[in-house]
């Protein structure tokens, strides 16, 4: 036998045991996850059926507190995402959470519907204080008119709100200081936003809810058999509502289309009593 020959023949042989040594170890699949605050969720391992019916219990983490609910209240109806973080979504009017696999046949009435909510502990600064960000201007947007307050034009009540209308003229002025051009992004209605305040009786904001534009006066949405579904116009003006539950350092936001505004309360209790009332009592 030839030296190429031989040399041939050890190669083939060695290369199955080369392939054998690069094939890592396998990882056992982690069965549970545990936060920073010590919260520590089962996992949801391997296929998941979002059509199952009853929908089964999934666990979420919510700083200390460990939550327990239904897969189907989940944005994704499956529960959370693999690094623990998730929304919630139910349908409006209604405050229910959809069917079991309703939300993964996703059409423009499912989303028009669907109020999002999103839970966050504040453990590094006063949770108050989490919810004067949403309304306080940082130091650099102090002259921006729509980042502050004062510098917006004050309307009267709405559905309990106190409104904040976006003074147009005043940030048109502010942004053309600044050299933009009057087609320029931020000179239309659409691009600024309508802040509606609830205070309590020291007169501090405990809610705050921010909207698109009364100058865009499409909702976007209409009912259908008591179902609220997707209408022909192009807008569809939104809302990011912010209040806090202080008892448990966590800051909310809920998400939805602005014609819903007027149940804001009702959504706001809604949203609140669910953290609460899915907490484990394990």
């Amino acid at each position: 036998m030839t030296c190429h020959a031989l040399r041939t023949l050890v190669l083939a042989a060695l290369l199955p045991l080369a392939a054998c040594a690069r094939q890592p170890e396998q990882t056992p699949v982690e069965r549970t996850q545990t936060n920073e605050q010590g919260c520590t969720r089962q996992r949801s391992v391997g296929p998941q059926d979002a059509y199952a019916d009853p929908a089964p219990l999934k666990q979420a983490c919510v700083g200390p507190y460990l939550l327990e609910l239904p897969q189907n209240y989940f944005d994704n109806q499956i529960g959370t995402e693999h690094d623990g973080s998730f929304a919630l979504a139910l349908e409006y009017p209604s405050l229910q959470p959809f069917k079991p696999g309703e939300r993964k046949s996703f059409n423009k009435d499912v989303f028009a519907r669907t109020f999002s909510i999103n839970y966050s502990y504040v453990d590094r600064i006063d949770v108050h204080q989490s919810l004067r960000n949403a309304y306080t201007p940082m130091e650099f947007e102090r002259d921006d008119p729509a980042a502050s307050l004062k510098l917006r034009l004050q309307g009267e009540e709405v559905h309990g709100l106190v409104p904040y209308y976006a003074d147009m003229e005043r940030i048109r002025a502010y942004l053309r200081a600044r050299g933009l051009a009057d087609d320029a992004p931020g000179m239309q209605d659409r691009s600024h936003r309508d802040w509606y305040v609830a205070r309590d009786r020291n007169g501090d904001i405990q809610t705050i809810v921010k909207c698109t534009s009364r100058g865009v006066t499409e909702s976007g949405v209409r009912f259908s058999e008591g179902r609220m579904i997707r209408s022909e116009e192009s807008e569809l003006p939104e809302c990011d509502h912010f209040f806090i539950l202080p008892e448990y350092r966590i800051r909310a936001r809920v998400t939805y289309v602005r014609a819903a505004l007027k149940d804001w309360h009702r959504i706001e209790q809604r949203a609140g009593e669910l953290l609460v009332g899915s907490i484990s009592k394990k």
